[in-house]
């Protein structure tokens, strides 16, 4: 049986980000802002052979309804690809929740039979399923990610609107428009749409359980700055090879971090399936 063509909707969140090339596109699945273009500074330092695109979030645009789901997400964009990328196999990126994503859309490829090139993450948190934050600290954290993306040092501010207002979503997106630092072009109004989005991914995040591994070519590029993690990630790739960036969870998009970032990615994409150990 024939698989149904993609939606129209759903081919449409394939963006191209650096598109030119002949070498195996690599595809960067969004983050839980749902942003394909924060990966635009890392297509251009992978070379004029590299063709990478991004996929963003159903919703990020207001045209459709944000998903919730880890394997949700991970499905709609596994059906679309074929008609978004027709030529042949694909490597896959994805940082944070787009770490998610890949893992689970490269378990999908592979048990249909299909083809899937590297598989690379970016400082992503294993999965488990756990319970969702308060309100408020889903809230924070939101404006903490948009705030490190602007280079904005507004951390103490932040907080403090939170705990001023509660689980008062729109009172803190109001409050915001007083701090000077803070861009005029991002009123609540438009924190509120973002925001519907981020807290579906963040559902998404914490609700998402794999029912078995991968076990394709997989690279994982950890930030020295965050938290350690607990080897979850090594049980479901059990082809993974680690690597270390400097830099937090937001600065390895930046400078010099983005730079071996960058070295990193081209290692993974160019070098054998099995790289030497160091």
């Amino acid at each position: 049986m024939t698989p149904s063509p993609a939606p129209l909707a759903d081919v449409e969140l394939f963006v191209p980000l650096d598109p030119q090339g002949t070498a195996t596109p690599l595809v960067c699945l969004h983050a839980s802002a749902g942003s394909a273009f924060s990966y635009l500074p890392l297509a251009r330092l992978l070379g004029p052979d590299q063709p990478v695109w991004g996929v963003e979030a159903p919703g990020f645009d207001g045209s459709q309804e944000p998903v919730s789901s880890v394997p949700g997400l991970a499905a709609r964009y596994t059906a679309a690809l074929p008609e978004a990328l027709p030529a042949g196999p694909v490597h896959l990126l994805g940082w944070s929740l787009g770490g998610l994503i890949a893992f689970d859309m490269a378990r999908r490829m592979a048990e249909a039979g299909a083809e899937v090139g590297r598989v690379i993450l970016v400082d992503a948190s294993p999965p488990y399923v756990v319970p969702m934050p308060p309100e408020s600290e889903t809230v924070r954290r939101f404006l903490h990610e948009i705030a490190a993306s602007l280079g904005l040092d507004v951390p103490a501010e932040i907080d403090a609107l939170v705990a001023a207002a509660g689980e008062d979503v729109s009172a803190v997106f109001e409050e915001l428009g007083r701090l000077r630092s803070w861009p005029p072009e991002l009123d609540a109004e438009l924190l509120s749409e973002r925001y519907t989005v981020f807290r579906a991914h963040a559902e998404a995040a914490h609700s998402y359980g794999p029912s078995g591994p991968y076990r394709g070519p997989a690279w994982h590029l950890l930030a020295e700055k965050s938290p350690p993690q607990d080897g979850r990630w090594a049980q479901l790739l059990p082809d993974l090879t680690e690597r270390q960036v400097p830099g937090d969870h937001h600065t390895v998009w930046q400078g010099d971090s983005l730079q071996q970032l960058a070295a990193h990615v081209r290692s993974a994409l160019s070098g054998p399936a099995r790289p030497e150990t160091d």
